[in-house]
């Protein structure tokens, strides 16, 4: 290069003051168009020859998402940067610092982009592959990790072109950190955030959730570093910031799938009114049902023992006997058994009818249990079809559910004491 340069400054058509600066622009273009042709040959011989060996070496998948996002090609202009690295002092002048100095800065800027855009296309190509996998969701650690990198490349740009070292830099935005952490505050909480979702596995793509801050109720779609994307049941779109499922509560149906059951928790308000003892044509109807056969005659026997040892005989408050609210209690209880949708049998799984405290509408009597289906419309179906079973035997057991009168009872009532 030294030739050219000492050839074109005897041109005598060119003004002397000219000739270095037009010798160093020839340079530059010819350096410049030396690397662009480096890159050309290098992406073309990395997209052709190492990708087919990393399609059967490791797999045709990640040979794909990789190629798609441009890897293959980025390496190539890498492999233009290292030549850059040690081929540009040789098209620099002594004769013209300044010029030099700009081209050294420039090659450095190339260096460092050359680099960053290489891991950012392998980044890329990991998310392709597993940013939306429900196992491992390492989209919002990919965006941190991809913010991290353009800082620092950012850093190292604007170190080259002040001529300072990095840490001078660190040093003079330290006086920043305040507006940063103002500005990046969604990102920085995501962050954190993002790492203690993915580390503890907390959530993950498909997950039904329900967060009742932000009115999200269905299934996660996407996660992100600043937000979780939750597509609700009646097909809007709830974005959640990714903090909040740390800094508030959420409830993750994902156990319920895990156990391939869910749970029934409702109650049925009866009547206190209608509670009574059981009398003997009563005792004696409900006998013929087959669930109870078992239960009313052993508990007769067991009631006339004790009644017998205590020689109750007149006042019925003086003994045990049985009421028609205990009496369904187990027969509901016997009769979820006998579902075969019904888990029964199992200690994870619990099983129980139960009385909760009165309230004003009546007494609720509350069914606690476990179906084999997590699908939603079978387990719709079969919860309707068990309340209504229980609420047609209740006349049998002569209970009665409570409901609130409506107009139309208030004016037959009218009517009957009118008559």
């Amino acid at each position: 290069m030294d030739v050219i340069f000492a050839y074109i400054e005897k041109l005598p058509i060119i003004p002397d003051n000219w000739n270095l600066t037009i010798a160093q622009v020839l340079s530059a273009l010819l350096f410049v168009g030396i690397l662009y042709a480096v890159a050309r040959v290098a992406s073309w011989f990395f997209n052709k020859y190492p990708q087919r060996l990393l399609s059967k070496v490791v797999s045709q998948k990640w040979a794909n998402a990789l190629s798609e996002h441009k890897f293959f090609t980025a390496v190539g202009v890498v492999l233009a940067a290292m030549v850059a690295i040690n081929l540009h002092p040789v098209f620099i002048t002594d004769k013209l610092p300044w010029l030099g100095t700009v081209m050294t800065k420039l090659t450095g800027v190339f260096v460092v982009c050359a680099f960053a855009w290489c891991i950012n296309t392998a980044l890329d190509g990991v998310n392709h592959l597993y940013g939306r996998n429900p196992n491992i969701p390492l989209k919002g650690l990919i965006q941190a990790i991809k913010i991290v990198l353009f800082l620092v490349a950012g850093l190292f740009v604007l170190s080259l072109v002040l001529g300072r070292k990095p840490m001078y830099i660190i040093t003079g935005l330290s006086a920043l950190a305040a507006v940063f952490s103002l500005i990046f505050k969604d990102p920085i909480l995501g962050f954190a955030a993002s790492i203690q979702l993915t580390t503890n596995k907390l959530i993950k793509i498909g997950d039904w959730i329900t967060v009742d801050s932000a009115g999200a109720d269905g299934n996660i779609i996407d996660i992100s570093l600043t937000s979780v994307r939750v597509q609700n049941f009646d097909m809007t779109i709830v974005s959640v910031p990714t903090y909040d499922l740390i800094s508030k509560p959420f409830k993750n149906w994902n156990g319920m799938y895990a156990a391939k059951a869910r749970r029934i928790q409702r109650s049925i308000l009866l009547d206190v009114d209608t509670v009574k003892f059981l009398d003997a044509p009563t005792l004696e109807r409900l006998k013929k049902i087959s669930l109870l056969k078992d239960y009313l005659t052993g508990k007769e026997e067991e009631i006339k023992a004790f009644n017998a040892a205590h020689n109750v005989k007149e006042n019925i408050l003086n003994g045990r006997h049985l009421t028609n609210l205990g009496t369904f209690r187990h027969y509901a209880e016997l009769y979820l058994a006998s579902r075969p949708y019904v888990m029964s049998g199992n200690a994870d799984f619990t099983l129980m009818v139960r009385q909760l405290k009165q309230e004003v509408q009546g007494l609720p009597l509350e069914v606690y249990c476990f179906l084999n289906t997590t699908v939603w419309t079978d387990y719709e179906a079969l919860q309707s079809d068990i309340f209504d079973h229980l609420f047609s035997v209740l006349p049998e057991f002569g209970l009665s559910a409570y409901q609130a009168p409506s107009g139309r009872s208030i004016v037959q009532g009218m009517r009957q004491i009118a008559k």
